[in-house]
């Protein structure tokens, strides 16, 4: 029976789209299972059989049809709902899914307990510290005297620890973009206690970095910031627009091939951050590579790239 390649993604996630048609003109077979289709999808797990049966937009496959599984991008949203029984929905599907990922005998480009573990902020900070990677001084905190003696005299930016969107009741989303500390906030204790905030020190930015990379190639694009977006380069329209191809520092990415693999990461993108001084500043990993505004750079290279790496796992069953 043909092998399939199994992508993990979920509904919004288009970048799925180019190179499943890549795929499929190498006449390679594709499943498709979006982690966040609710009761549109189900999952079935016989424990006592090892087997494992998927279902999404009315195809079924079992695990034993399974060669090469790419968990693309795990849903964004998938621990916020508006209702009650909308959040019971996510967090069982959470439940079963992550360890039942695990249970597939079929190799994993980007495994998603990997990419569960590598996506959190502070586990990237700290990691890219260890290896030698510069980042901006950085407090994660939530407690008020800790705060305002590290912003004590400085102008500090603050970063949401969890997720870089916020969900309202209504399915709206809307960025939370990194943003520099009022002073006045800082007053405020109830405010600074709420949750855990990464605050980092505000260094005026001369350009901004993605470097993509899978299986140790890489594709690298800068952009000179707007004024208003010496904060968050994402701030009004800031993906993909003024970008360009660029060279990136050999030894810089050596430590971040060193990072992915300690991370145990097949592919992803990370942002680094230029000063006004030259220095090069470690910001973070996306687990899920966003590539596509990059792609368009790169003449389509990182779709067949990653059809490459896919396919290259089939061996001789594609």
């Amino acid at each position: 029976m043909t092998k399939s390649v199994f992508i993990l993604t979920h509904r919004r996630g288009f970048e799925v789209d180019p190179v499943m048609d890549e795929l499929c003109r190498r006449n390679i077979d594709v499943f498709r299972f979006n982690t966040d289709a609710g009761e549109e999808v189900s999952l079935t797990s016989f424990i006592s059989k090892e087997n494992i049966e998927f279902s999404c937009d009315g195809r079924r496959i079992s695990s034993s049809d399974i060669n090469i599984a790419w968990c693309q991008q795990l849903p964004p949203y998938l621990g916020q709902a508006s209702t009650e029984s909308g959040c019971l929905q996510r967090e069982s599907l959470l439940a079963l899914q992550i360890p039942v990922f695990d249970f597939l005998s079929a190799d994993w480009f980007n495994r998603p307990s990997s990419v569960l573990y590598a996506s959190n902020k502070v586990n990237q900070l700290a990691t890219a510290q260890s290896i030698g990677l510069a980042i901006p001084k950085t407090l994660v905190s939530n407690d008020p005297s800790a705060i305002r003696s590290f912003a004590s005299g400085e102008v500090i930016i603050a970063k949401n620890l969890a997720t870089p969107w916020i969900t309202y009741p209504n399915r709206r989303t809307r960025a939370a973009y990194t943003k520099i500390v009022d002073p006045k906030w800082l007053l405020d204790d109830k405010a600074l206690s709420f949750a855990p905030i990464i605050y980092q020190e505000y260094c005026e930015r001369r350009r901004d970095i993605r470097v993509t990379v899978i299986d140790g190639k890489m594709f690298s694009v800068s952009c000179t910031p707007e004024k208003h977006q010496q904060e968050d380069i994402r701030k009004d329209g800031g993906t993909g627009e003024s970008y360009e191809i660029c060279e990136f520092d050999k030894e810089l990415f050596d430590k971040l091939v060193k990072l992915m693999h300690i991370f145990r990461l097949d592919y992803c993108a990370a942002d680094f951050m230029e000063d006004k001084k030259g220095n090069l500043f470690f910001l973070e990993v996306n687990t899920c590579g966003a590539w596509w505004w990059v792609d368009r750079l790169y003449d389509g290279a990182i779709c067949l790239t990653l059809a490459d790496a896919l396919q290259s796992r089939l061996g001789g069953l594609a």
